[in-house]
Parts: structure tokens; sequence; C-alpha cells
């Protein structure tokens, strides 16, 4: 064997407490970083969930509102999907609901096809 490849008798492989701790501190920034980032996901995604819901709502109101219309189903069997139709021929649905902790409520009118949140609260 080499002289060159052997350690000295006094040296250890391994990390220094100083090194550990600044790999930990940077760890920890990192992670306060990344957490209100993941926040305002979840946010992001809980209201385009209530949307999709108030969506579903409205596509199955008008189906049955229109099977009503058509006399293929009576009135007393209908369900409520939150769906509403003014006598113009507006028509909208909304969805409440919890998600997260948080208590939304999205409408989607029919006219614009874009939903909207009326509200989002925290616990």
């Amino acid at each position: 064997m080499k002289k060159a490849d052997k350690k000295g008798k006094g040296s250890r492989g391994g990390f220094t407490l100083i090194e550990l701790i600044c790999v930990i501190a940077i760890l920890g920034i990192l992670v306060a970083l990344a957490v209100p980032s993941y926040r305002g996901l979840q946010d992001k995604s809980a209201s385009q969930v209530a949307i999709s819901n108030a969506r579903s709502n409205y596509t199955l109101g008008k189906a049955q509102q229109d099977m009503i219309d058509a006399g293929a189903m009576k009135q007393n069997e209908k369900q409520e999907y939150n769906y509403t139709r003014d006598a113009d021929g507006k028509d909208s649905a909304f969805w409440e609901g919890e998600i997260n902790g948080r208590t939304y409520k999205a409408v989607y009118p029919g006219s614009t096809g874009d939903g909207e949140i009326v509200s989002g609260t925290g616990k």
C-alpha cells in the first residue's frame, strides 16, 4: 500500500459540527420559503375544485330541468342541484361546501361559462 493512500492516525472521516449546522440552517430556510407557496397552491386548487363542483351542479340541474320541461320527468322526482333558471332564460348553479377546513361557495353562470368564488373563509 502506498503512503499517500493512508490517512493520518488522528484524522477521522465524516462531517464537522459546523458543516452539519450549516446544512440544517439551509434546509430550514428552504422549508420556510416553500411552505407559504405550498399553501397558496392548496388554496388555488381548492377554489378550482369548488368551481368545478358548481359546474357539475349546473350540468346536472340543467339536464334535469330539460327533462322536466320535456315531460320525461315529474317535478316531484327532482333532486336538488342548486340550479336556478329565471324568467329571462338565464340560468346558474352554485356549490357550497368545505375543502381543507375552509368553507367555499362557488357560482357557475351558464351564460358566461366562467365560474367564480363568492366566498372562501377559514376555520
